[in-house]
């Protein structure tokens, strides 16, 4: 195996054993040296590939915000709002589920964001859409207008990466199903239809 190679293959194992080691003990508690042993590697041959635990919490917030931004701006303008809602709701959580380094930036993100007592910019910017979205569906009269939009999209936030925090005792594989239901609970669709 050329060098390069075997170079790259150490730098994504390195990067998967990092992801699993911030979902499990997000920043404060991730160790280094943990990580280079799940590896099979040396401490210094995780540092030749990540020269902190910074520049390698870097790697997944900035995974997170990439792949956050692509989930939003598949948001179509011209679709019903309602089926914007669902896209890009279930995107995040079907991303979730699946991709154990976009949840390492997840966790990540919202810790940073509870130290330093700010919204990941991400989840701002997606809590402005579904505000929007959500306004538009009920103008529409597609979703219930017994709530405000921004009370709708704080409780879908709070769904989405509830869910993420609470994946230890219910599962991330009901998330998604979590999503589909407060959706069809929000419509105002025929009675007994499901939502996409």
């Amino acid at each position: 195996m050329a060098k390069q190679e075997r170079s790259s293959r150490t730098h994504e194992r390195f990067l998967d054993a990092s992801a699993d080691e911030f979902v499990r003990h997000g920043y404060a508690g991730a160790n280094l040296q943990r990580i280079a042993t799940d590896v099979g590697m040396t401490k210094g041959a995780l540092y030749a590939h990540f020269p902190s635990k910074d520049a390698l919490a870097a790697a997944f917030t900035s995974a997170f915000n990439r792949v956050g931004h692509e989930l939003l701006r598949e948001v179509t303008e011209g679709d019903p709002p309602v089926k914007s809602l669902r896209h890009v709701t279930l995107g995040f959580m079907l991303r979730m589920q699946s991709d154990l380094r976009f949840r390492a930036g997840v966790r990540l993100a919202l810790d940073d964001g509870l130290a330093h007592q700010r919204v990941p910019a991400v989840v701002a910017e997606l809590s402005a859409m579904l505000t929007r979205l959500v306004g538009d569906a009920q103008e529409k009269k597609e979703l219930t207008t017994r709530q405000c939009p921004e009370l709708i999209s704080s409780l879908v936030i709070a769904v989405i990466f509830g869910a993420y925090c609470t994946a230890p005792a219910t599962g991330l594989d009901k998330g998604v199903e979590r999503v589909r239901l407060l959706w069809q609970l929000l419509s105002l669709d025929a009675p007994g239809r499901a939502a996409p």
